[in-house]
């Protein structure tokens, strides 16, 4: 045990002093004791073993021609490897390479039919994956960390055993069957948990520590950090508070299928954008519709603010390109039901934020693998996923 909580100290001095690095740029030895508080020794030591595992290069110091030597500096090999993230939803298949800082540098998304069983989706899977790197002209063996998203609650070896909208999936071992590609960390998790990840790290919740974040598109879920940690549950089941019917998540996207919208419209999501765009014209009908289904994602909001007393509810999704539509009403609804009213955020990041918050589960896990030989440091980000081996090599 005395062994272990030294590895966890020493992989949390590790982590915090890469941090403050990948935070603050290339950093000198006496910037890095400020920022971290440790000492000068101490970050030396850090530094060389960071040095030592790849992560950390050494900038050398130009001379001033004053006869005085700048001190050196230390910046973080971004480019050292890759991270790969995964978003399998019902209607799509998305995948990103990025480089270890979360820099995007190749996207792929596809269309999949929503009836599509587990082999065909992991084929579409699978050729997404070997177009996006050899895009970018690299091979799975450079990938360093791998996050999946994937609908319904994951349990903790990467499973919706629980239940899955995508046809015959809780059968499915995604870890496994990504393993025969990767060797590497592969986690796996809900893709509304990873949303608010992609918020917390590069979106509007960035600065917050206690968060609720509502999923508002063609399904309605939510996911939950309380001081900092991501709130999984007993099973990965946390926030599937839509699975009450009183809640009425479950038929939210159904109310903006007015009739006279639906006999024009292609698909769920063609109807909902249809009835958005007629609000906005001033449509009477479609005004209706649009504040029925801000009250009926309200419902469970006002539910997840009693029980959390979040800082900040953040609304992301398909349908916040509407947002000036739903969202006042949203609120209002929420602040009739509530004893305090958090602050209420809509998400500026883009469609691809569920495969961004897999990003960041990979780059979370390498950290943990590469600097804490697989042991979680003894202060925690709060991000949990499918238990995964060390990295080979």
């Amino acid at each position: 045990m005395e062994q272990v909580g030294t590895i966890q100290v020493r992989g949390y001095n590790l982590e915090r002093t890469l941090s403050a690095i990948r935070s603050n740029g290339p950093s000198t030895t006496t910037q890095l004791t400020q920022v971290t508080g440790l000492s000068r020794p101490s970050v030396n030591s850090l530094m060389t073993e960071l040095i030592g595992l790849g992560w950390v290069e050494v900038i050398e110091p130009v001379l001033d021609g004053q006869g005085g030597r700048p001190p050196q500096r230390f910046a973080f090999r971004s480019g050292a490897g890759l991270l790969l993230g995964l978003d399998i939803g019902v209607h799509r298949a998305t995948a990103l390479l990025t480089d270890l800082s979360g820099t995007v540098l190749q996207e792929r998304e596809v269309a999949v039919a929503p009836d599509l069983l587990p082999p065909e989706r992991l084929a579409v899977v699978d050729r997404t994956i070997a177009e996006v790197l050899a895009e970018h002209g690299r091979s799975a063996k450079e990938v360093w960390s791998v996050g999946a998203a994937v609908t319904g609650p994951v349990d903790a070896a990467g499973r919706t055993s629980l239940f899955s909208p995508l046809p015959a999936w809780t059968d499915v071992d995604l870890v496994a069957h990504l393993g025969a590609t990767f060797d590497c960390p592969i986690l796996v998790e809900n893709d509304v948990k990873l949303a608010l990840l992609a918020e917390h790290e590069w979106g509007v919740a960035k600065s917050a520590r206690d968060i609720v974040y509502i999923l508002a598109g063609l399904r309605t879920g939510a996911a939950a950090f309380v001081n900092g940690d991501l709130v999984k549950g007993h099973a990965g089941a946390a926030g599937e508070i839509g699975r009450l019917p009183v809640v009425r998540w479950h038929k939210a996207i159904g109310i903006l299928q007015g009739d006279r919208v639906v006999a024009d419209a292609a698909d769920d999501a063609a109807a909902a954008a249809a009835t958005f765009d007629l609000a906005r014209r001033g449509d009477a009908d479609a005004r209706r519709l649009v504040r029925q289904y801000a009250r009926a994602v309200a419902t469970g909001a006002s539910a997840l603010v009693l029980t959390l007393d979040p800082e900040v509810v953040v609304l992301g999704g398909g349908n916040t390109p509407w947002s000036e539509l739903w969202v006042p009403e949203f609120s209002a609804m929420v602040g009739r039901s509530v004893i305090r009213m958090p602050e209420v955020r809509v998400s500026t990041l883009g469609s691809d934020h569920v495969a961004r918050g897999a990003i960041k589960l990979a780059m979370d896990q390498i950290v943990v693998t590469h600097l804490t030989g697989g042991v979680r440091p003894a202060h925690p980000q709060g991000v949990s996923g499918a238990k995964a081996e060390p990295m080979l090599g």
